[in-house]
């Protein structure tokens, strides 16, 4: 088979917007199909299919290409691919289960669950305790594995146990920094399996593929629908080559998962709505505290080919990749790549926004799209930051100070609200304004914007007066009552305004 016949070119199916945020998306949907489209007949991929997504689940689909020569129907949400290593956030999910339940300790020895493994310490590492917290957070040791892990996925448990009795070697000390290991994952699948009483897949579909009606996705390919199962391909020498199905073993949970674009958008979808008080999807058992643990970073990430001048942090979490950017804010996700496949799901936790896609190729390189995907919905405004609830501490620091600049004689709101430290602080930088210079500079006040809340204790907003704007920017004390323990003032005497 030279090439892949694709019977319709442009074969993009687009679904239907579904929320307030799906229905300001929808003017967007178009140049985000273009991105993908683009990227599919730039990187010959057989099948490309994505969807934006957000705490409500899918707002939108689009696909090129087919699942299979033989099957001439386009890609849906509905076709199953493998998604690799995105399967390491539903196997530290079940993880943090077991730990919420008392089942296990993040801070337990690895040994004492599987007593089996023998650790060979190199002569320049200082033996020390591996724990789980360490294979969750890829900073064990283990040395990173890609090119042998992925052709382990069928590997019997009986040869894994007998694996980790032969020994297993160290590159780095454990805890000393951030190395990739899918041979972690699959201890940690044998954790799980017998802190659980039963297998980690067993584990995962009754906890939480079910609850969140994720039907599609299996870690069995024999259990999916022939004609919904997207069949992997590489590309030998500008040949097209179906790759053989791996079945699966006891690596199964570093990379053995199954799903389709449908069933990650609900998975997504839920950790988008851990960043919220109300989320619209959730399970009562899966903690919204445990899903925003995920997304912290626990290792830090610091290498010249991963650097990039907007990225102030970079990181593992627990089975998630977390960056921080100064333009998208939090960054979560995570890469997938076996034979015939590569898959790529990343959210922004500030914006409520998510992109997940699958490809049937091996290996296909999607993180840069998904990342442009996601810029162009924040570039072009179509997305903003939810904002944070404001709280009545908050909120009576902001009445008191409005207050005070409209009588800046008389300070007895300021002072119910205020700290004693707050009129003590009169260092140059940090002195307390001094509200009759401001008054007698700006005039009176016109308007005032509502809070911008940036937790429940601190928080700015921006008073538009009769000469200029003054930015407020009020942070409260830690002890109980709350109360304003510093507010700085930008001031802006030349902003146009109301006279």
């Amino acid at each position: 088979m030279s090439e892949l016949h694709h019977p319709n070119p442009m074969g993009t199916s687009k679904g239907q917007a579904v929320s307030s945020t799906g229905l300001r998306l929808s003017q967007c949907f178009d140049p985000i199909d273009e991105l993908f489209s683009s990227f599919f007949e730039v990187h010959r991929v057989p099948g490309l299919v994505w969807g934006v997504v957000d705490q409500s689940g899918l707002l939108h689909v689009g696909s090129r290409g087919v699942p299979d020569p033989s099957r001439p129907d386009r890609l849906t949400e509905h076709h199953v691919f493998r998604i690799a290593s995105m399967t390491k956030s539903f196997t530290a999910m079940c993880i943090l289960l077991l730990r919420d339940r008392a089942k296990l300790s993040l801070d337990d020895p690895v040994q004492q669950w599987l007593p089996e493994l023998k650790v060979r310490y190199r002569p320049h590492i200082e033996p020390s305790t591996l724990t789980i917290a360490q294979l969750l957070s890829m900073s064990s040791g283990l040395v990173e594995d890609d090119p042998w892990a992925d052709r382990q996925l069928a590997m019997p448990e009986s040869d894994f146990t007998a694996l980790l009795a032969t020994g297993i070697g160290l590159d780095l000390p454990p805890g000393s920094g951030f190395e990739y290991s899918n041979l972690g994952y699959a201890m940690l699948g044998l954790i799980a399996k017998r802190a659980a009483g039963h297998d980690l897949n067993v584990l995962a579909i009754e906890q939480i593929l079910q609850p969140l009606q994720m039907h599609a996705s299996t870690w069995n390919l024999q259990d999916v629908d022939a004609t919904l199962l997207a069949t992997g391909y590489r590309l030998n020498q500008g040949n097209w080559e179906i790759e053989a199905l791996l079945d699966h073993g006891a690596f199964g949970a570093m990379g053995g998962l199954a799903s389709s674009i449908k069933d990650l958008a609900q998975w997504v979808a839920l950790h988008l709505g851990a960043w919220h008080q109300e989320p619209r999807l959730s399970v009562p058992w899966i903690k919204r505290s445990s899903l925003r643990e995920m997304a912290q970073i626990h290792t830090a990430i610091s290498r010249p080919n991963t650097t990039h001048p907007d990225l102030t942090a970079q990181g593992y979490g627990y089975g998630l990749t977390i960056a921080h950017h100064r333009l998208l804010g939090r960054i979560v996700g995570h890469s997938g790549g076996l034979p015939g496949y590569g898959s790529r799901m990343e959210w922004l936790t500030d914006y409520d926004i998510g992109l997940v896609t699958l490809a049937n190729r091996t290996y296909t390189a999607l993180s840069d799209v998904v990342r442009q995907g996601l810029t162009h919905l924040v570039e072009t405004g179509l997305v903003g930051v939810t904002p944070l609830p404001v709280s009545e501490e908050l909120r009576r620091v902001y009445e008191a100070i409005i207050a005070t600049y409209q009588n800046p004689q008389n300070q007895a709101a300021l002072r119910e609200v205020a700290l004693p430290s707050y009129f003590l602080d009169c260092d140059d930088d940090r002195r307390p304004p001094d509200f009759g210079t401001l008054r007698s500079t700006h005039g009176r006040l016109i308007s005032t914007d509502p809070i911008s809340a940036q937790g429940s204790l601190r928080g700015f907003w921006t008073m538009h007066c009769a000469r200029g704007a003054l930015t407020m920017h009020a942070m409260l004390g830690p002890g109980v009552p709350h109360k304003l323990q510093f507010l700085g003032v930008a001031s802006e005497p030349t902003a146009p305004g109301n006279r």
